[in-house]
Order: C-alpha cells, then sequence, then structure tokens
C-alpha cells in the first residue's frame, strides 16, 4: 500500500519527476486517466485494498502541468472547478428539539453512503456552516446527526494536513516515519450543530459519539485503523468545548493551505488534537522520544506550566509543592 499523502512527495522529487518524464516520453496514451493508471501501476500507488488512488494521482499531475515541470496528454473533456451538489432547497428545521440532550428522542448518527444523503450533508454545509461546503479527495467519512425531531447537525473528516508544523513537533516524528504514516492522522473538516437548534450538551454528545465510531469506519472503509484526529479553530475561538472534550492544543497554523504552499494564504488558526488510539506513540516507535508538549493554548511547555500553575500551592510544605508540580507534569502528558 502506497499512502495517498505521500504522492504529492514522491512525483515532486527529483528522481519522481524523473521516472514520470520517462514514462511520458517512452509510452504514448490516449488519454489522462489511462496515463494516471500507468502512473499508480509504475509508482504502486494503491490503498489498503489494492484500489489504484487515481484521483489524488491525477491532481498532483496536474499541478506539475500548470508549474510546467511536464506536458500531459490532451484532456478529453473540459475540467471544471468541481463544487459541493446540494439539494437545491433548505433542509427541514427540527421540530421539539428539548433544552437537554438526554431528553432528545432517537440520537444517531448516520455515515454518509447515498447520493441523497450526500446532497443532504452538503445542504447543510452551504447554508449553514460558516466555511460553506468541502470538496473532499482522497480518504473521507460524512455523518449526519439524526433523531426523531429531524436533523440535528453533520460532521466531515478527510486526511490530514501534509504540511502542519505544530503538529509534527508535538508529535516528534522525523520525516522518515511522517511519509509512512501520514495516513494514521485524519482530520476534522466539517462540526456542525444546525443554529437553530438550542440543546444543552448536544454538541459534545454529537462529537463524542462519532469520536467512538470514526476509527472502526475508517478502517471498515479503509483497511487501516487512524491514531490520532486533528481539527482547526478559529483564533478568536477559546476552544473551551474541545478541551473540555480531551483534545489537546498543540499550537498554531502558519496561515498556509492544506499542502503548505505559499501562495494557499489562509488564516492562522489553533490547532488540536484528539487521541483515538492511546498507544499511538508506542505503534509510530515514538514512545521513548521526549518532545516538549506545548501547554492547551497558554504556549508554555507543560513542565513550564506545571510549575507556573502550582509550584506556589499553598500546601505548608515546599516538598509537597515540588511533589504536586511533578505529578501535574506527569498528568498533562
Amino acid at each position: 500500500m502506497y499512502q495517498q499523502n505521500q504522492i504529492p512527495r514522491k512525483l515532486r522529487s527529483a528522481s519522481g519527476l524523473e521516472q514520470l518524464q520517462s514514462i511520458l516520453a517512452t509510452r504514448s496514451f490516449a488519454n489522462r486517466t489511462e496515463l494516471t493508471h500507468a502512473v499508480c501501476e509504475e509508482f504502486g500507488f494503491y490503498d489498503a485494498r489494492g484500489k489504484a488512488q487515481v484521483t489524488s494521482s491525477l491532481r498532483v499531475l496536474r499541478d506539475l502541468e500548470r508549474s510546467g515541470r511536464i506536458e500531459l496528454p490532451a484532456s478529453s473533456r473540459t475540467v471544471r472547478q468541481v463544487k459541493a451538489r446540494g439539494l437545491g432547497q433548505a433542509v427541514a428545521l427540527a421540530q421539539g428539539v428539548p433544552a437537554r440532550v438526554d431528553q432528545v428522542s432517537g440520537l444517531q448518527l448516520v455515515v454518509v453512503e447515498e447520493e441523497s444523503q450526500l446532497r443532504l450533508w452538503n445542504e447543510l454545509m452551504i447554508r449553514e456552516h460558516p466555511r460553506g461546503a468541502v470538496v473532499h479527495v482522497g480518504c473521507q467519512l460524512r455523518y449526519l446527526a439524526v433523531s426523531e425531531h429531524g436533523c440535528l447537525g453533520a460532521l466531515g473528516f478527510a486526511s490530514s494536513a501534509l504540511a502542519l508544523r505544530s503538529r509534527d513537533q508535538w508529535m516528534g516524528w522525523d520525516a522518515e516515519l511522517k511519509s509512512r504514516y501520514l495516513n494514521r492522522v485524519i482530520g476534522m473538516s466539517r462540526f456542525l450543530i444546525r443554529p437553530s437548534v438550542r440543546c444543552q450538551n448536544l454538541a459534545s454528545k454529537v462529537l463524542g459519539l462519532c469520536l467512538r465510531r470514526v476509527g472502526r469506519d475508517f478502517k471498515s472503509r479503509y483497511g487501516f485503523d487512524p491514531y490520532l484526529v486533528e481539527t482547526f479553530v478559529d483564533a478568536s475561538h477559546s476552544g473551551v468545548s474541545l478541551r473540555a472534550s480531551n483534545w489537546r492544543h498543540v499550537g498554531w497554523t502558519t496561515g498556509r493551505g492544506r499542502f503548505g504552499g505559499k501562495s494557499e494564504a489562509a488564516a492562522v488558526k489553533s490547532v488540536y488534537i484528539y487521541e483515538l488510539e492511546r498507544k499511538w506513540r508506542t505503534y509510530l516507535g515514538l514512545d521513548k522520544v521526549c518532545v516538549p508538549v506545548r501547554d492547551r493554548g497558554q504556549g508554555l511547555a507543560i513542565d513550564e506550566w506545571s510549575e507556573q500553575e502550582f509550584g506556589g500551592a499553598p500546601l505548608g510544605d515546599e516538598r509537597r509543592s515540588t511533589r504536586l508540580v511533578k505529578s501535574a507534569d506527569i498528568q498533562a502528558r
């Protein structure tokens, strides 16, 4: 299996470009689809189920053509910007939603699999999410939060960011490990509780239900277990609800897009990580690596935060204060 996140890195490398240029120079292809299948075969771009990673590969090939590095066969059709297709009308409002989540009848998550469900999901995002709809490339999962009262919200997960300094520093992995295991980190790209719904603790309940199942749903669909989930929060938001749900604040984005390109400007956001697998460090061979973990939102290393928070605790004994600091340090990690 060749990880999806390695495809851009491999094709854009000096050796990858040389191999790609050789394929184009020595073989003829009727169209770009035929070429992309050949590239997947040549480079071994297959997912865990043995399916050629055509969509991700073709996107990189087009990027390389736009930058003048290769020349692709003529396209058999006009390439249009892909847009999320919705219902064309607003989703019906939920009716009679109680004030507390424990009173909601029939709350459940539904995995989006059918075209009608996808259009409903898109329509919710188009009309009701601050960032609008999103078209994912590569591994992805979408959920609808439904109940007897109607549709209450939706969530979306996709591949993680290829370049994210704060995450990589927090994890402590090197380039080799990252290239092998980046697919074990997935991204929560959308989380929506409909603005018209007012129900105490509904957001945390829905998020909890989702995080308990998203790992096995990814494995069922794509054949691998994700270990971590990342998400981004606008810098103007406190992120209190995420921290209360055991998400870790690990830093901030640099203001670039998913691929980290200089031309992909984006707003700086807080980066949060949720651990789906408690032993993820062991599985990645990082259990012996000591890295400076940043405190949740304070910009301090954990040991600095522990000292600042508890170093002066009035326990009547300096040794007790010292032990409290050490205990907080251990728990925070």
